[in-house]
């Protein structure tokens, strides 16, 4: 069960901040240190100065002291103003991938961490770094700056349909468009009657986490620490909530990218003795081009097949009846063997090049990728000694996962496009006991 909740937002003032694409960033994981600096130059608003402050950058094991002073500050100057009005917020993305130009709609609310947490499915493991940080951050703001991506299924599209009525024919709050091209609106619905429709269908179903699965822990951990300290909601804007942003899977496109490997620093690699290996599980194809190479895993999506990139060379590698009917691959349920990130982690990077699940924790040996292009250029650089390349997960395997309890390797999907940081704010309103004087 799903128990949403309209809430009091805090939202950046146009009078101070004026250009809003000025001030809105792709979210924390997102920001390289090239693209943190180009925020900074952007505004002295922009929000990366919450959510990546530069204290960071000195101290990778920051508290954030600064980032709460500069949020309290916002605050304090009405450079962030807060809601009259309880709303739910309709949201839109207008994008375009390989061509197409797509649409998808969804809502921004709190989402009740306590009452809803049997309701909220995760599909993918955490790291531990990510979340520390994360807690370092809202221990210092109190605060919620930015939101998770969260699937549901809808066949009957009720809020679909309250969402549309509420916005037909209003101009968007909040229209920005990012640094991709992609158009996000922003409209709050406050409206009782439309709320109270929109959490009764939500109440119904499952959420599940599509990104953001560190930011969630984080804030379970927050909450936890909260009740241990004897501290109390004060509204309905609290620790117990978090910032969610919703969109239902059933009756539009929801796009998921390939995340490609990386490999590095493997003592011994050779690509022929790699591809010799490879043949126990899979059937190997030389591909004329990277070009061929991409045409092939399309057409053969459903034949669980990778791309390997090494030495200037392609390759297509196709599972074999033997690779399906491994026995490593029989630790997991169907719906987790079926999954081509798990294909190949299992016999790929464990299997073959001896990379296993503790040394993908440390991040000694694999990093991540979207482009792929970009992959192939590194690899000539000499900066990896080979990429590895997949077709992208599917909305259907990520749910059937998380029903059954699984959590899929690290860096499975790539939902996009992404959602922006600094559209809405959560500021936690908390009873606190005194301190208790010691001596």
């Amino acid at each position: 069960m799903a128990f949403i909740c309209p809430f009091r937002a805090y939202r950046y003032n146009p009078a101070i901040v004026g250009d809003f694409a000025k001030v809105v960033t792709q979210p924390f994981d997102k920001i390289g240190p090239d693209l943190q600096q180009e925020y900074c130059r952007r505004s002295p608003y922009n929000v990366v100065h919450i959510t990546r402050s530069l204290e960071k950058n000195d101290n990778p094991d920051t508290d954030y002291a600064q980032a709460g002073l500069t949020y309290r500050k916002w605050i304090g100057d009405v450079v962030l103003m807060q809601e009259q009005a309880p709303a739910i917020y309709a949201y839109s993305q207008e994008y375009e991938v390989e061509g197409e130009k797509r649409v998808q709609r969804g809502f921004i609310a709190l989402v009740d961490l306590r009452r809803s947490a049997a309701g909220i499915m995760p599909h993918e493991r955490t790291l531990a770094e990510p979340k520390m940080d994360r807690l370092r951050l809202m221990r210092s703001i109190e605060s919620n700056e930015d939101s998770i991506y969260m699937l549901y299924t809808d066949d009957k599209l009720s809020v679909d349909r309250v969402v549309a009525d509420e916005t037909s024919g209003r101009k968007p709050d909040i229209k920005v468009a990012d640094d991709f091209g992609v158009v996000h609106r922003v409209w709050a619905i406050v409206n009782p009657k439309a709320l109270k429709l929109i959490q009764d269908a939500m109440v119904r179903g499952e959420l599940f986490i599509a990104d953001g699965h560190h930011r969630f822990e984080t804030a379970v951990t927050f909450m936890n620490e909260c009740d241990a300290r004897g501290w109390k909601p004060g509204a309905v804007e609290s620790f117990d909530k978090r910032i969610v942003t919703c969109f239902n899977s059933a009756g539009q496109a929801i796009t998921i990218l390939p995340t490609h490997r990386l490999v590095r620093d493997l003592p011994d690699f050779e690509p022929r003795s790699f591809l010799k290996s490879a043949k126990r599980y899979f059937e190997v194809h030389a591909a004329r081009s990277a070009s061929v190479l991409w045409d092939q895993m399309k057409f053969e999506r459903e034949n669980h097949v990778f791309g390997f990139y090494s030495q200037r060379r392609f390759h297509l590698l196709r599972l074999t009846e033997e690779g399906r009917t491994d026995p490593t691959m029989f630790a997991h349920p169907e719906a987790y063997r079926d999954l081509d990130v798990s294909i190949l982690h299992t016999l790929i990077l464990e299997g073959i090049c001896g990379i296993d699940e503790a040394k993908l924790v440390a991040q000694s040996h694999v990093d991540y990728a979207r482009e792929r292009e970009w992959c192939v250029r590194q690899v000539d650089e000499g900066k990896y000694q080979a990429a590895f390349f997949l077709n992208p997960t599917t909305v259907e395997q990520v749910q059937r996962v998380a029903l059954l309890g699984e959590r899929m390797p690290q860096k499975s999907t790539d939902f996009y496009p992404k959602l922006l940081s600094g559209l809405v704010f959560m500021k936690m309103s908390i009873q606190k006991p005194p301190e208790r004087q010691s001596g």
